[in-house]
């Protein structure tokens, strides 16, 4: 087993932090990461080491080797390849455990806290994060949580219901998981009391569907999403089936007849794929021997057209199809923050951009980032010479933007850069 100990971020002598986390189901590894949105997997060598190979295919991956003392040490030292040797200390985090409940269900949580110098003049900010669709556990494995603590933002991760420690079933039904947020954010302030200051929720990917949900249910002082949808999760699927047709360079004749199958996939899905499906292959019936058909995936779409149908209900469990992500968003007078992929092959940034517009102009506090050149999670890429995406990292300065957006700082330059108009570039 990988030394769980060693969990925590870490400050070389020239003031780089990197987060070493678990990699759940991977008892053997543990994952760096850093803010220029490089990571590495570590695996467990011997009882003092753990190495990282070098990735030919992807050279911006941290690769050498670690090594430690023990447990009580307060540094570890990184030997990255082609460099020396350096001893980079622990950041000076405090960690409190928690179980606590959110109706029936006990979940098991933490908070992380900056302490030292690395803690703010002021009582720092919190934010409690909303899970996307994973089915892992989120405590010492949540390598953002330490990010934003090695820069004095305090952060409230728990396991999923159904995962890991906590009790309950895995589900993504989205007004059971704001609730679960919404107990966290209650959990969250009772331990923080006295030493924390603003508290807000932040969601990544299908978390942003959960986060604006749960902000209507606790009181909150602001919202981050990540690479989230404004729109229902049936809209995703067809902007997503849109956005990969589009890529592969098929026109809008191609889209229009893609879009009535979506749209009947769509009522397959939203019957919890129970009623549909023959409707759903007389259509494609009309199509067959088009090339453009196979290619065809998005989230359910492309496995109900290959007849996955109990593997799409698997992957979605209790999802509300017909989530109403606007209305909600409505009720919000909160300052929010959505960080978008320019790129996004998953959850297609323009029209989830484009309805936050209509909210700005409404006059809601909303401030919108867009990195380039990114996909999904905003990891960076290159294409390969197939027109595939091969994937190096996260974008460079992804973390920074949340970090100093959530403690209210001035963004840097190449932050603000990033600052798009809402429709630009797409």
């Amino acid at each position: 087993m990988a030394p769980a100990c060693l969990v925590g971020a870490y400050r070389s002598p020239a003031g780089e932090v990197i987060t070493l986390t678990l990699r759940p189901g991977y008892p053997k590894t543990l994952l760096a990461t850093n803010f220029n949105g490089r990571g590495g997997i570590f695996e467990l060598l011997d009882e003092t080491t753990l190495d990282a190979a070098v990735d030919a295919d992807n050279p911006a991956k941290l690769a050498g080797r670690l090594t430690y003392a023990g447990c009580q040490a307060g540094s570890v030292t990184f030997q990255f390849t082609g460099d020396a040797a350096q001893s980079w200390s622990r950041v000076p985090l405090q960690i409190t455990r928690t179980r606590f409940m959110s109706g029936a269900v006990e979940l098991n949580g933490e908070l992380i806290e900056p302490i030292g110098s690395i803690a703010v003049a002021d009582k720092p900010p919190l934010f409690v994060l909303a899970h996307g669709s994973e089915s892992t556990a989120a405590v010492d494995s949540s390598n953002r949580a330490f990010l934003m603590a090695s820069q004095g933002v305090a952060a409230f991760v728990f396991d999923k219901r159904g995962t890991g420690a906590s009790g309950g079933v895995y589900t993504q039904d989205f007004e059971v998981l704001a609730n679960d947020v919404a107990a966290a954010v209650g959990e969250a302030r009772k331990l923080g009391a006295g030493r924390v200051g603003r508290i807000g929720v932040a969601g990544f990917s299908q978390g942003g569907w959960v986060a604006p949900l749960a902000a209507t249910k606790v009181a909150v002082d602001f919202l981050v999403v990540g690479y989230g949808v404004i729109g229902t999760p049936i809209e995703q699927d067809q902007w997503q089936v849109d956005y990969q047709l589009r890529g592969l360079g098929y026109d809008e004749d191609v889209i229009a007849k893609a879009r009535t199958l979506t749209d009947l996939a769509g009522n397959v899905a939203a019957s919890n794929f129970y009623r549909g499906m023959p409707q759903l292959l007389k259509a494609v019936r009309k199509y067959e021997g088009q090339p453009w058909l196979a290619k065809i995936d998005g989230q359910y779409s492309g496995e109900l057209l290959r007849g996955e149908v109990t593997r799409a209900r698997n992957e979605s469990p209790q999802v509300i199809w017909h989530y109403d992500s606007l209305a909600v968003l409505a009720h919000l007078a909160i300052p929010q923050l959505w960080v978008f992929a320019q790129d996004d092959s998953v959850a297609p940034s323009a029209p989830t951009i484009a309805r936050l517009d209509a909210f700005r102009s409404s006059g809601k506090d909303i401030a919108i980032a867009v990195f380039p050149k990114s996909d999904h999670g905003i990891r960076a890429f290159s294409v390969m010479a197939d027109g595939s995406r091969k994937y190096t990292g996260y974008a460079a300065g992804y973390d920074q933007l949340l970090a100093d957006w959530m403690k209210q700082k001035p963004l840097a330059p190449q932050a603000q850069d990033k600052m798009l108009a809402p429709a630009a570039g797409f």
